[in-house]
């Protein structure tokens, strides 16, 4: 089943900073978390649309703070009427087939070794390819000189990376972020 949010545009990578969801994944967090807890389908309808009309009720506020707790106030109410076993979607992370595919994904290397008709194709994803290896070529020796001065002596605590430190600026190794292979083989 697709969130209620179908036709918002898309809004990138919000699996890699789960801590900063804007309003519009959180809604579809919340729609995926009510979905594991009612597994009729017109049940999940009916509170789907309760929950909708809740989040349109607020989404022109602008007061962040109450924004912020009006989410957590969700999550709390959510996490009181979970199921004792939810739904776990295949694809999400404990389903089962959750990285099923990774042997499968072809590294963004493998791109240099195109035939430029097979690049003619796809002129403005390769456009914008060229782009970012000259930006990151650029950033690199930043990236790493940041990495340097944020890793403590004794070592890194969590894989998390640091963020950017500057207005404009790009995180270290974002690199992976914007050129993450495609989530299925063909």
């Amino acid at each position: 089943m697709s969130c209620l949010l179908s036709q918002l545009p898309a809004l990138g990578p919000c699996h890699l900073c789960p801590e900063l969801l804007s309003e519009a994944p959180a809604l579809c967090s919340q729609c995926r978390q009510h979905q594991t807890v009612t597994y009729l389908r017109e049940k999940y309808r009916y509170f789907a649309c309760l929950l909708r009309a809740r989040f349109e009720e607020h989404k022109n506020e602008k007061d962040m703070m109450k924004a912020t707790q009006l989410l957590q106030e969700a999550e709390e109410e959510f996490w009181q009427n979970q199921h004792p076993q939810p739904y776990i979607f295949p694809d999400s992370p404990g389903g089962t087939s959750y990285e099923r595919y990774e042997c499968y994904k072809v590294p963004e290397w493998f791109l240099d070794y195109w035939h430029p008709s097979e690049k003619a194709v796809y002129p403005d994803y390769f456009s914008k390819r060229e782009q970012w290896k000259k930006l990151r070529m650029e950033s690199w020796e930043r990236e790493v000189k940041q990495l340097q001065e944020e890793t403590p002596s004794d070592g890194v605590m969590t894989e998390a990376l640091p963020p950017a430190r500057k207005e404009g600026d790009l995180p270290p190794l974002w690199w992976h972020i914007v050129t993450r292979p495609r989530e299925r083989p063909v």
